[in-house]
């Protein structure tokens, strides 16, 4: 698991935000920074099983 700063919400710039959810509007995006230090394999998805079933998760792996 991995938590993340949340650097722009929706067009929004933010800074400090810690989050490791984060809710986004529909028809928008968010950017996130986090650091790689939990090596091997992240699940990447949304929280909406519908979402999940059309293919909104990814693993994310890393050495």
């Amino acid at each position: 698991m991995h938590s993340f700063e949340l650097t722009n919400l929706a067009g929004k710039p933010t800074a400090g935000l810690l989050k490791d959810v984060v809710n986004v509007p529909r028809r928008q995006t968010v950017e996130v920074d986090f650091v790689a230090d939990n090596p091997g394999p992240s699940l990447l998805h949304c929280h909406m099983q519908e979402h999940q079933d059309f293919g909104f998760m990814t693993l994310v792996t890393y050495a």
